[in-house]
């Protein structure tokens, strides 16, 4: 792929504000569509081996906020991140560790070209540059200073998302988090715990709140309009326990409990 040949590469970027506290910042490249940095944005990290439930929540949010025009930032790695990016088109930023002319990670230049052409990447990396052990870290900053929100959909104890989580919480940003099983995901789950994360129970109406925050009436945003209730919707087609269990987490005792739903030899019902 011939990248020289793309409109606004690479040209090189006055920092944005949300960045100017990142002192070693010199430089910042992009090509893409620059008007994504005007519109309000999320950041979306996490592991490079999501399990199925961390994915399925990945994907349905980030095309949510996506109809919502709210832009997911990310770092264009395996796993969350690169789902994220699929998932959010055009509506997404990608922060390079290399400099522009060179994809990374390869595995996934087809959905980073994609990008380039639709969507907006960073780097702050002059050409040539390929991606040493430090480079990951100062991506990363960008990629959560962007943000005003960080959600982390999957993270082990001892992982770069985690400390994107730790420089998150420096910078005084929300964390965000799905519920998962005891014992999967332990480093969400420590956030939760230790409360520097607030849990979403619900996809749909935590991407009409932050609708509503980012532009007011949520009903009026753009290509947005009020959600049905997406448990409810999901479970017309009587599937098993496990499997609405994967999509919506611990919000399903939830419903239980206030009648909306009931089990019936291992499928759900609605009331």
């Amino acid at each position: 792929m011939e990248l020289s040949s793309y409109p606004n590469f690479p040209h090189l970027l006055e920092i944005p504000s949300a960045l100017s506290h990142i002192k070693n910042l010199k430089n910042l490249y992009y090509c893409g569509n620059l008007e994504l940095l005007n519109t309000p944005k999320v950041t979306i990290v996490g592991t490079r081996n999501p399990n199925p439930y961390a994915q399925n929540f990945t994907q349905t949010l980030a095309q949510k906020l996506s109809k919502c025009g709210i832009t997911t930032v990310s770092g264009g790695a395996l796993g969350i991140d690169i789902i994220a990016h699929t998932n959010s088109l055009p509506n997404t930023i990608m922060i390079s560790p290399a400099s522009l002319e060179i994809i990374y990670p390869a595995n996934n230049a087809k959905i980073i070209s994609e990008i380039y052409k639709q969507g907006l990447v960073l780097s702050q990396f002059t050409s040539p540059y390929k991606p040493r052990k430090f480079s990951f870290l100062e991506r990363n900053n960008i990629v959560v200073s962007l943000g005003e929100i960080v959600i982390i959909p999957q993270a082990d104890l001892k992982s770069g998302s985690m400390q994107s989580a730790n420089y998150a919480l420096s910078l005084h940003k929300k964390i965000f988090v799905p519920p998962h099983h005891i014992g999967q995901s332990q480093g969400t789950q420590h956030l939760a715990k230790n409360h520097q994360a607030e849990i979403i129970w619900d996809i749909d109406a935590f991407v009409d709140n932050l609708c509503a925050r980012f532009y007011g009436d949520s009903k009026q945003t753009p290509n947005h309009s009020a959600h049905n209730d997406a448990v409810l919707e999901f479970c017309k087609n009587n599937p098993f326990f496990e499997e609405a269990f994967l999509h919506f987490g611990e919000i399903l005792f939830e419903y239980e409990l206030e009648g909306k739903i009931r089990r019936n030899n291992g499928r759900i019902e609605i009331v």
